[in-house]
């Protein structure tokens, strides 16, 4: 299953509601609640929320739009007779949509020896072996240090 980020709706308490109602609905420009009919306009969905004050979109909220843009957020309040509240206002970018994975892959086996150009250079501990083997094997070609450990002048 591909990572998707999630986004998470908030909105603060109000002592006096016992749900909210978060609405969605994409448009060129936000449109004025005073003259606005949540429910009765197309294109729009809205999801009751209770108990909380917060959606984590889309894992609590299916239905939210898949597509990626912009979205325009009202958050209501409702009391327990029904009444609803004017709309809280807010707007964000939401995208749920994965890229695509690569279209080709592989792993392949690599020649021993000295990194080819472009190549990540061998490991810390690769170079301290080829180092030491080097300085053993310039002391074993070094006459001075032969006659040294043989006791020779």
């Amino acid at each position: 299953m591909p990572l998707i980020h999630k986004k998470r709706i908030w909105w603060e308490p109000v002592a006096e509601a016992t749900s909210y109602v978060v609405y969605v609905f994409k448009g060129e420009k936000m449109i004025d609640p005073a003259n606005f009919s949540w429910e009765n306009t197309p294109g729009i969905i809205s999801k009751q929320v209770i108990g909380k004050t917060e959606l984590i979109i889309p894992d609590e909220w299916p239905e939210f739009p898949s597509k990626p843009g912009t979205y325009h957020i009202a958050i209501t309040s409702k009391d327990d007779v029904g009444n609803e509240s004017d709309p809280f206002l807010l707007s964000g970018v939401f995208k749920f949509i994965a890229p695509p994975s690569p279209p080709k892959a592989g792993i392949e086996s690599r020649p021993l020896g000295r990194p080819e150009p472009g190549f990540l250079s061998p490991s810390p501990i690769r170079q301290g072996g080829e180092i030491i083997q080097g300085g053993i094997e310039e002391v074993r070609n070094n006459k001075e240090v032969q006659n040294a450990y043989l006791g020779r002048k």
